[in-house]
């Protein structure tokens, strides 16, 4: 196809594609299509590839035109993106189109998102923070009430209901005739300010009242609220009662055979945690004095995809119904927009950490891939070669690979990078030591 072309880089990793196609190539796609049709077009009276031209032409006029245009687009950019410097990862899309006119050359506009240019800066010797989380005592202690929490019982006690307490009611929904009751229920008196809570405390066992619980909705954008009235019955009044600290409790809960055996394998496990935390946090800080070095846009195409994959992520872990949400197009899109930030940063220190491991030829072998797979396989107790098979059938080795070179990218910066200074942090606290 003969044609002339300008492309030119746009911000946002984008390039416009501006297009004139010789009247020529127009000429020779637009017989093309007409001789398309001539061979399959249908039409009552006539049999199947015996219209005549004339016919064809008069009856078959735009969508000739249509099905040209169509291919001279796609011919043309398909040709102009083979040839460009630059990486294409979108479909181009047409901004700016002339009309089609027989024996006139055709002009158009497209633009296409493409990989972008990443500069990379200084990586090795980068001065920053070794940040360090100590396990204190109180972050074995508060290990331990966790675990308390978890097996503690709930015993009837005889006095009014206070915060704190669960309440086993028999409720009542009334509006005008009397609803269906629910029976046994409990309820947490957590706080004073819940509108159920403050009604529920001060009563006992036996007892019965009529509250009122206001409810908001939403309704053409506006929020309202309607109150239903409630009769309440009390069954039980009840308090947590956490197990005693002692030797029992350390035996009933794990394989150990003392208190101070907890305390001792509550501590190694935090500090390996507390480890991995340290290491994570340094990793984190440091590429992020390296990104402020360099300055690249990142495309909507790119990000639009990390979203997805972080939407898939949050879906699996919280167990949302990834369909549902996106048939809910308000809380769908608050949910990419939540995302958008955090997809475009970790982009950034993606694509920085591709063209590192590129720059020190950084590769992955054969044996690392089946070390990683075997690691998989072990956690979820599967066999080895099934999951390699299963992954190659998939495609998703090279996927795994590229992960493996990121991470050994960013172990490679971290490796040479200067920590001298060191950061203390408590384990399991947000806020730095003074």
């Amino acid at each position: 196809m003969q044609l002339q072309k300008e492309v030119k880089k746009e911000k946002n990793a984008k390039i416009s594609i501006q297009v004139t196609v010789d009247r020529k190539s127009v000429g020779e796609a637009h017989e093309s299509i007409i001789r398309e049709f001539e061979q399959n077009a249908k039409l009552s009276g006539f049999r199947k590839g015996k219209i005549p031209r004339n016919v064809i032409i008069s009856h078959f006029k735009d969508s000739i035109k249509n099905e040209t245009i169509d291919k001279v687009l796609s011919e043309s950019l398909s040709e102009i993106l083979k040839e460009t410097e630059y990486k294409p990862i979108s479909q181009p899309s047409v901004t700016e189109m002339g009309d089609l006119v027989a024996d006139e050359n055709f002009h158009f506009t497209a633009e296409c998102d493409i990989m972008p240019e990443v500069k990379i800066p200084t990586y090795k010797g980068i001065a920053s923070e070794k940040y360090i989380y100590d396990v204190k005592d109180a972050a074995v202690k508060q290990e331990i009430e966790q675990l308390r929490e978890q097996v503690a019982t709930l015993v009837s006690v005889d006095r009014k209901a206070k915060i704190g307490d669960y309440i086993i009611i028999d409720y009542t929904e009334e509006e005008g005739k009397p609803g269906e009751k629910k029976e046994n229920q409990t309820v947490f008196l957590d706080k004073k300010d819940d509108q159920l809570a403050k009604q529920l405390i001060g009563l006992v066992k036996g007892d019965s009242k009529d509250i009122e619980l206001e409810h908001e909705y939403e309704e053409e954008g506006s929020k309202k609220t309607y109150k239903v009235k409630v009769h309440v019955d009390v069954g039980e009044v009840k308090q947590k009662e956490l197990p005693e600290l002692n030797d029992d409790f350390a035996k009933d809960i794990s394989d150990v055979e003392s208190l101070a055996e907890l305390k001792k394998a509550i501590r190694s496990d935090l500090k390996e945690q507390a480890a991995r935390l340290s290491e994570e946090r340094s990793k984190d800080e440091l590429m992020k004095k390296i990104i402020q070095k360099t300055d690249y846009d990142i495309p909507e195409t790119l990000i639009s995809h990390e979203i997805e994959r972080m939407l898939a992520d949050v879906a699996y872990n919280y167990r949302i119904d990834l369909d549902k949400l996106r048939e809910d197009e308000q809380r769908y899109k608050e949910y990419r927009e939540n995302l958008h930030p955090r997809a475009q940063e970790s982009l950034k220190y993606e694509l920085l950490l591709a063209e590192i491991a590129k720059k020190e030829e950084i590769k992955i072998g054969e044996e690392e891939i089946d070390n990683e797979i075997k690691g998989y396989a072990k956690r979820q107790k599967r066999d080895f070669e099934d999951m390699k098979k299963k992954m190659k059938e998939n495609d998703t080795l090279g996927s795994l690979r590229y992960r493996m070179r990121i991470a050994k990218s960013l172990n490679f910066v971290y490796d040479n990078a200067k920590l001298d200074q060191e950061k203390h942090l408590n384990f399991g606290e947000e806020k730095e030591n003074a």
